[in-house]
């Protein structure tokens, strides 16, 4: 078939710089031959917070936009609608110049944009996680729902969320689960170490993502009283809490957010790779793919991630699992670690031409 043109509309920024799947997908996607465009859509500049939008920009080859929210009090329902109304419909012209345009969308309150943008395109939303859920909000379940019941496909980031969106849409067809991925390749040579790791002694355990309510902080501290000798390096940002409760141990240290570029070289001077989240965790621990490409020794709390890469991946379900785990990665009893063409399958470049093939099947030509 003839090229296709993506418009992503995200609720992360561009410039941000902590990429997730919002940023990485789209930007592997632009990269493809018969991608003809891709729009991302920065999340809407409120006025009333004192953000104006910024000025249409391209950034590596992608379109990059920001729309202005025209009213405030979004948790209105009807302000909302009538927001998004507004636009879509600024939104709608730049479809009209292709006939293959995919509609990428992530958040539950730019359902009511669909409508409007599916007049010129194939709507895809990407369910990332449990919104509902996380927010504890009913009106953000009902809305949810339509997202996954309305849209031309449905894309998932886990087996839970693809067994729901099926049975919410009564059948299999055009929905598809696509896990996150890495943006690193396998980590073959070594980069010097850096200097902020220097001043902490090995073994090190390193943890790199955000440690908010899904980091279990009471395991962290067991096992850093436990055993004071296995050194907490935790790479990212901290909840409060989080913090409060683990800087009082001399083995926890906190060494903050990194650019993308720097964390290969942090990963690779820990002795093991580690992601305690606490039980029953939902959604794609998106970590594990970056430490797969270290080739480093992995311990995880048990969750659907882990268990898609069990290959690679030490799973506990209790303290005495991580101790076993741990302990038997610092005697070089670890797991098979990747190779080049594992690491390559889950790297968002294999991801998006994976996504691309998907997207041409919307328009059955």
């Amino acid at each position: 078939m003839s090229e296709i043109s993506l418009l992503v509309v995200s609720k992360e920024a561009w410039g941000d710089t902590r990429w997730a799947r919002k940023q990485w997908l789209p930007y592997f996607l632009a990269q493809q031959k018969d991608i003809k465009d891709v729009v991302y859509v920065d999340r809407a500049a409120a006025w009333w917070r004192g953000d104006l939008a910024h000025q249409d920009e391209v950034v590596d080859g992608i379109q990059v936009v920001q729309l202005n929210l025209p009213f405030p009090l979004e948790h209105s329902t009807w302000i909302r609608r009538l927001n998004r109304k507004v636009m879509a419909n600024k939104l709608l012209s730049r479809l009209e110049t292709d006939p293959h345009w995919v509609t990428l969308y992530y958040h539950p309150y730019d359902v009511d944009m669909m409508k409007t943008l599916g007049k010129q395109s194939k709507i895809v939303f990407d369910w990332t996680e449990d919104w509902a859920d996380f927010h504890h909000d009913e009106a953000m379940a009902k809305l949810q729902r339509r997202c996954v019941e309305e849209a031309d496909m449905v894309l998932t980031v886990t087996q839970t969320l693809y067994q729901r969106a099926v049975s919410w849409r009564g059948s299999e067809e055009s929905v598809v689960c696509v896990p996150n991925a890495t943006v690193f390749t396998s980590g073959d040579s070594i980069p010097d170490e850096p200097e902020i790791v220097k001043f902490i002694p090995h073994p090190r355990l390193g943890f790199v993502g955000h440690m908010g309510t899904w980091f279990d902080a009471t395991l962290v501290e067991a096992l850093a009283v436990k055993y004071p000798m296995w050194q907490w390096v935790l790479i990212g940002g901290v909840g409060e809490q989080v913090k409060t409760r683990l800087s009082k141990h001399k083995n926890v240290h906190f060494l903050g957010v990194f650019s993308p570029s720097k964390l290969p070289a942090l990963m690779q001077h820990c002795d093991v790779l580690v992601a305690p989240y606490k039980q029953g965790i939902q959604g794609d621990a998106t970590k594990l793919y970056d430490y797969l490409a270290m080739k480093k020794p992995i311990v995880s709390t048990a969750c659907e991630t882990a268990e898609r890469l069990h290959t690679w991946v030490h799973e506990c379900l209790n303290i005495d699992d991580w101790i076993t785990s741990i302990t038997s990665s610092l005697e070089g009893h670890a797991l098979v670690v990747a190779s080049k063409q594992e690491i390559h399958e889950h790297h968002w470049k294999a991801r998006s031409k994976a996504v691309n093939i998907l997207f041409k099947r919307l328009f059955n030509e």
